[in-house]
């Protein structure tokens, strides 16, 4: 399920308030990573522009007049943050295009898939330590089970048990939802943000 931002969170935060700001970075960071991510496909580099995002936002917060929710607020400081980078790295007709093409997906889709993609990564950063990087690196790196046994010096029946531990572990975890199958996006998607 996803939390709720409290409507008057940023009020809290223009006056100082430090529990605000950080319970307003934990519920977000995530999801601003993966949006961010979704421009520039390099993980790193997303989670350095947003958190600069709510760098900015705590020294500006008093002359921030916010009218609109926190959430949209924060969405588009990383976006325009995000523009800034990529035009700094003269990918100008690549930038363009890609914008574009977001700024036709309703603001909502955007926001639902890095929610859908945060509970997705969530799912799958509680498998056990072995079997969540051989799901890794089948599903994402997309290598087949004889590389992988290779890569890791075990067995390709090992490989293929951890897989079906995993997808069993995660079929579970990601059943909650009646409206979105998470777990069919998750088995047809490679470009998710892997944390953890």
């Amino acid at each position: 399920m996803v939390k709720l931002i409290e409507p008057n969170i940023f009020d809290k935060i223009k006056s100082g308030d430090e529990i605000a700001f950080s319970k307003l970075f934990d519920e977000q960071y995530p999801l601003l990573c993966f949006f961010c991510d979704g421009y520039i496909a390099d993980i790193d580099k997303a989670r350095s522009l947003v958190q600069q995002v709510f760098v900015d936002l705590w020294i500006k917060r008093e002359k921030l007049n916010i009218t609109h929710s926190i959430k949209s607020y924060m969405y588009n400081a990383v976006r325009n943050k995000t523009i800034d980078f990529l035009r700094q790295q003269k990918n100008t007709i690549q930038i363009t295009a890609k914008i574009e093409n977001t700024q036709k997906i309703p603001f909502q889709n955007i926001i639902q898939e890095a929610e859908i993609n945060n509970r997705i990564n969530n799912s799958i950063n509680q498998l056990p330590e072995k079997c969540r990087e051989i799901f890794i690196l089948c599903r994402f790196e997309g290598l087949k089970y004889k590389q992988v046994a290779e890569k890791l010096n075990i067995s390709i029946k090992t490989v293929e048990m951890q897989m079906g531990i995993a997808l069993k572990k995660l079929r579970k975890s990601l059943s909650g939802s009646k409206s979105i199958n998470l777990f069919a996006i998750l088995i047809s998607k490679r470009s998710i943000f892997i944390t953890g």
